[in-house]
């Protein structure tokens, strides 16, 4: 509910005031930036997300928090503010929202903390992480996965991510029609950091389709049922 109301305040603050230039920008250009020293390292995620790794000296103030709105109403105003999440959708919300607010000097890790992570630059983590609740594949219970059918289709996903929670309902279409022909997997990518990594998965929902073990096919966001089951009825059949 909370997460709804945040939104909504984006959607209203759009057309109740004049936004200030964000800066999108890429890691190495973040990297730079927060290494000045003279500004205020946001991350908006999840505690849970933070506490598995996060920028050093990042500021926590989580979107989902029903506090967000009162916390982040108290950062200055006269100090740049870098702002990120994983895959740079909320840190792009929370950064048109202080836009609307009074604050001038704006970056947003474009593509998050995803990217961060894929092009080396360091994460600090907390010694007591909070677990995740989601399946968490070891290398030779995902290898034994990929070979229990000859046709495996990948959904990396995350539960806070939308987007992801509107192809899941097409998923588990999939898993039911195809059970037996063809494997239909959801994998938590804060779970799985590693075949996140391995996988070069830099946005979500990210949907890979292997053939005899072996990536045929990949796909980066939304797709429809009738897409996907004809890419797996085509390759079922040849």
């Amino acid at each position: 509910m909370y997460k709804v109301l945040f939104f909504a305040l984006v959607v209203f603050c759009f057309s109740s005031a004049t936004a200030q230039e964000i800066k999108h920008v890429d890691s190495k250009t973040f990297s730079t930036l927060i290494k000045s020293g003279d500004g205020i390292i946001l991350d908006v995620r999840t505690e849970q997300e933070y506490s598995r790794g996060h920028i050093e000296n990042a500021t926590l103030i989580s979107t989902s928090d029903p506090k967000f709105v009162e916390k982040v109403s108290l950062l200055q105003k006269d100090k740049p503010l870098y702002i990120y999440c994983l895959t740079g959708s909320r840190s792009n919300a929370v950064a048109n929202y202080l836009s609307k607010n009074g604050y001038s000097n704006i970056y947003n890790l474009r593509r998050g903390l995803m990217e961060w992570q894929s092009s080396n630059y360091p994460i600090i983590q907390n010694d007591n992480p909070i677990a995740s609740t989601s399946k968490v594949y070891t290398e030779a219970e995902f290898n034994k996965m990929l070979n229990e059918s000859n046709l495996v289709l990948l959904d990396f996903h995350a539960i806070w991510c939308a987007p992801c929670k509107k192809m899941s309902p097409i998923i588990e279409k999939l898993q039911k029609d195809y059970k037996g022909k063809a494997l239909v997997k959801k994998i938590d990518i804060e779970a799985n950091k590693t075949l996140q990594n391995q996988y070069q998965v830099k946005s979500i929902p990210g949907l890979i389709l292997f053939k005899n073990g072996k990536e045929i096919w990949r796909h980066t966001g939304l797709i429809e049922f009738d897409e996907l089951s004809n890419l797996l009825k085509k390759h079922l059949t040849t």
